[in-house]
């Protein structure tokens, strides 16, 4: 399960503090409700739901998750998450708060995060890090991080014509410690399926994963840099706005290749991509027309 929510993770870990937007650029981007269907072994795995509000001074993200089909019989999962921020006078997002609540059939979990005056996250988390065969990350590795979704709201609401898939990023999500690398590939396409609402031009990127402290020990005697395998993501910039948004991601891991598409996108209370409806089966892109 932790492998499955990764892949779907790492799309919205999108980066360190940035102008939120550029004139000129289209509108900016005041509200969005996006929806992702996460893929694996032929079936869908996950949903998820994300909904951005902003104002001059204050970003709110909540962001919800479920296991769907298969793996929800297996194991079920729903998770919940909250991230709070404050806007700099420069634009920068500065958190403010950062939660999650996990529970699944094997395992429930918990994070509250919190910054204190100096800009020092403080985390509290269930199980405790010393029962859950992990070290803590010390204080020296926690400063100049963001939390994963601060850091994605960060890079998506960046805007400006060039797609924000370049560079390393700093995340702390209250247990773990890791950088993400990005590197651009260049202009591709999405092609029609059954399983996104989107099709069309798009900028291929690709995200690596480094890990730094804070991991289960087993992870770390398991993980080899030469096994790591690349996500890959593709952005789009919804027509008449100042961001930047994953229409598509996919990884691979030892247990499988998970594919995850954009299912519906709603800006500034208006559609832009209707919701997906139901799937019955999986239809090839080159069978739509």
């Amino acid at each position: 399960m932790s492998k499955l929510v990764a892949f779907l993770a790492i799309p919205l870990l999108l980066s360190v503090p940035a102008a939120l937007a550029q004139p000129g650029a289209g509108a900016p981007l005041q509200q969005a409700e996006l929806g992702f269907g996460l893929y694996a072994l032929g079936s869908k795995g996950l949903e998820v739901q994300l909904t951005m509000r902003r104002d001059a001074d204050d970003l709110r993200v909540e962001v919800a998750m479920r296991t769907a089909g298969m793996l929800d019989w297996a194991m079920r999962m729903t998770m919940t998450g909250l991230s709070a921020a404050r806007i700099g006078q420069d634009g920068q997002l500065l958190p403010v708060r950062y939660t999650t609540d996990s529970d699944g059939t094997w395992s429930k979990r918990l994070t509250r995060m919190s910054w204190d005056a100096n800009g020092l996250p403080i985390a509290e988390v269930f199980p405790p890090n010393d029962e859950d065969d992990r070290e803590e990350v010390p204080d020296l590795l926690k400063r100049n991080t963001l939390d994963p979704t601060t850091a994605m709201v960060s890079r998506v609401l960046r805007g400006g014509p060039q797609p924000p898939c370049q560079g390393s990023d700093a995340i702390y999500d209250g247990r773990r410690r890791y950088n993400m690398h990005f590197s651009p590939l260049g202009p591709d396409t999405v092609k029609p399926h059954n399983r996104t609402a989107y099709d069309g031009p798009a900028f291929k990127c690709m995200v690596k994963l480094e890990p730094v402290a804070g991991y289960s020990r087993k992870f770390l005697a398991e993980w080899s840099e030469k096994d790591e395998q690349p996500t890959y993501i593709w952005l789009v910039r919804p027509p008449g706005f100042d961001a930047w948004l994953p229409v598509k991601m996919e990884g691979s891991s030892r247990i499988a290749t998970a594919s995850t598409w954009i299912s519906s996108a709603r800006l500034n209370d208006t559609d832009w991509l209707r919701p997906v409806g139901f799937i019955r089966a999986e239809v090839p892109s080159d069978s739509i027309h």
